[in-house]
C-alpha cells in the first residue's frame, strides 16, 4: 500500500467515523463504506470500536462515565487518524522504554529494533511510524548512535534532561 493511499484510506476513514459517532449515518453506512483495514492496525482499531460501540441505555447499558470514556478514546483515535503530527503519549512511551534500557542512562541502548517494536505495540502505531520519533530525537540530538557492530544508542547530555511531561511537550513543539 503507498503513502497516500493510506493517508487518503485513513482521513476518508476518519471522516466516516466521525459522521457515525455523531448520528449522521448509520453502522451499516459506515461499515459499507469503510477501506480495506486489514493492513493497517489503526484503521482495525477503529473498525473494531465502530463494531463494539456499547449501548447507551438505562437499564442494561454501559454507565455514562464509561460511554464517555469509549468516546474520548475513539475522537483520540480519529484525530490521530486525520493529522499526522507527532504524538504526547507515543513519545512518552519511547522515551519511558528507552530510560529503562538503558538503565537509567548508565549503559549503552541495545536493541533497538525490540524497542520499537515494543512500542509500536504499546501506542498502536506502525515500527515505521515509532522510527520517526526515534528519528526526530537523533536529529535534536537527545540520542546519538556510539556503534554501528553491535548497534548502539546512548542519551547525549541534553537527553539525559528530559525528565518531565512538559520537557517531552517541548520536544515535540520543535518539530512543528
Amino acid at each position: 500500500m503507498t503513502e497516500n493511499k493510506q493517508k487518503s484510506d485513513r482521513q476518508y476513514a476518519a471522516n466516516m467515523a466521525r459522521k457515525y459517532f455523531s448520528g449522521q449515518i448509520s453502522k451499516n453506512q459506515v461499515l459499507d463504506s469503510f477501506p480495506n483495514y486489514e493492513n493497517d492496525i489503526k484503521l482495525r482499531l477503529l473498525h473494531k470500536r465502530i463494531i463494539e460501540k456499547p449501548k447507551k441505555v438505562f437499564l442494561f447499558g454501559v454507565s455514562n462515565k464509561k460511554y464517555k470514556k469509549f468516546i474520548f478514546e475513539t475522537y483520540e483515535i480519529i484525530e490521530d487518524l486525520e493529522t499526522d503530527k507527532l504524538r504526547f503519549k507515543t513519545m512518552k512511551i519511547l522515551l519511558k522504554q528507552l530510560w529503562l534500557q538503558s538503565n537509567e542512562f548508565t549503559e549503552p541502548i541495545k536493541n533497538m529494533g525490540f524497542q520499537i517494536f515494543e512500542v509500536s505495540k504499546m501506542t498502536y502505531n506502525t515500527n515505521l511510524e515509532v522510527t520517526r520519533y526515534l528519528n526526530l530525537l537523533v536529529e535534536k540530538n537527545y540520542i546519538k548512535k556510539v556503534s554501528d557492530d553491535p548497534l548502539l544508542y546512548e542519551f547525549t547530555e541534553s537527553g539525559m534532561k528530559i525528565k518531565t511531561d512538559s520537557e517531552i511537550e517541548k520536544v515535540i513543539e520543535n518539530v512543528a
